[in-house]
C-alpha cells in the first residue's frame, strides 16, 4: 500500500467502513508511514470532536446511517465530492432528526478535504487510472506543451507534457506530482504513445506505458509496463533530470534561459 492509496481510505477507516481485510492493511501501513499516520490523527480528532456532542441529538447510529447513504454517492463520477455532499445535505437536513448529523457530517468532510490540499501540485492532474495501474488514453495530449522533437534521445517523436508541468520545472528544479508525458511516434502511418506518468504508486515514482495501435484506432487502456520492459531502468540511468530526458528538450534550454 503507498501513501496515495492509503489517503483514500483514511476517511473510511477512521470511521469503522473497511473491511476487516482492508483495515488490516491500513492499520499495518500506518505502523509503517509517519506521515499517513499524522494524517490519520487528524482525521481522528475530528472525530473525537463529533463524539463530544451530546449523544441525544446526534447518536452513532445516526451518523453511521449518513456514512452508509453518503459514501455511494461520493463515488459517483458525474458530481464532485462536494457537490454529492451538498445535493446529500439538501434531501438529508429536511429530517430534523439528522439535521445536525449533516452539519457534523460536512465538517468532517470539509476538514478532510482541507489537509488533502496541502498534497495538490501545482499541475492539473490529466492522467485517469482505472484502477491501480491501468491509464486511460489520454486524447487531447496534443493541447499540451509540445516540447519538441526527441530524435536525439533513445527513442525519436514529438514529445508533449501536460499543462504547467514544465513551468514547475523551471521553478524547482523537478517535475510535479502528476506530470504526464508523451512521446507520439509513428511507423508506416501508424501512431504510438509511449507515456509516463510521476505518481508515487509506482516505482521510484514514476509509472511507464505503451498504447498500441490496433484495428487504425490506440487502445483506449494500458496496463503499467512491468520492470522488465527497461522504461524505468533507462529513464533512471540516462535521464538528464528526475527521469524525464531533458538534456535533449531545447524547449526547456530556451525557457530556461529567458528566465
Amino acid at each position: 500500500m503507498n501513501c496515495n492509496w492509503a489517503r483514500e481510505t483514511l476517511s473510511l477507516y477512521s470511521g469503522g467502513d473497511l473491511s476487516a481485510a482492508e483495515a488490516d492493511k491500513t492499520s499495518a501501513h500506518l505502523q509503517e508511514c509517519a506521515e499517513c499516520r499524522n494524517f490519520y490523527e487528524g482525521l481522528a480528532g475530528n472525530q473525537a470532536m463529533l463524539r463530544s456532542l451530546r449523544q441525544t441529538t446526534v447518536t452513532p447510529a445516526a451518523l453511521a446511517a449518513m456514512r452508509q447513504k453518503l459514501m455511494p454517492r461520493l463515488a459517483c463520477a458525474q458530481l464532485g465530492w462536494w457537490g454529492r455532499v451538498e445535493r446529500f445535505l439538501l434531501v438529508e437536513a429536511r429530517r430534523p432528526r439528522l439535521a445536525l448529523a449533516g452539519v457534523a457530517l460536512a465538517a468532517i468532510v470539509s476538514l478532510t478535504l482541507f489537509a488533502q490540499l496541502r498534497h495538490v501540485t501545482a499541475t492539473p492532474n490529466v492522467a485517469a487510472f482505472e484502477g491501480q495501474d491501468m491509464l486511460l488514453l489520454p486524447e487531447d495530449y496534443r493541447t499540451w506543451t509540445l516540447l519538441g522533437s526527441a530524435s536525439n534521445a533513445p527513442h525519436s517523436g514529438q514529445v508533449y507534457t501536460s499543462p504547467g508541468a514544465d513551468r514547475e520545472f523551471l521553478r524547482s528544479g523537478s517535475f510535479p506530482e502528476g506530470t504526464v508525458m508523451v512521446l507520439e511516434s509513428k511507423a508506416s502511418g501508424a501512431v504510438t504513445l509511449e507515456v509516463s506518468v510521476k505518481d508515487r504508486r509506482f516505482d521510484e515514482g514514476w509509472g511507464y506505458f505503451r498504447f498500441e495501435p490496433a484495428e487504425g484506432q490506440l487502445a483506449k487502456k494500458t496496463q503499467a509496463l512491468p520492470a522488465a520492459a527497461g522504461c524505468l531502468a533507462c529513464h533512471r540511468d540516462r535521464a538528464g533530470t528526475d527521469h524525464v530526458f531533458t538534456q535533449f528538450y531545447s524547449v526547456l534550454k530556451l525557457r530556461r534561459v529567458q528566465i
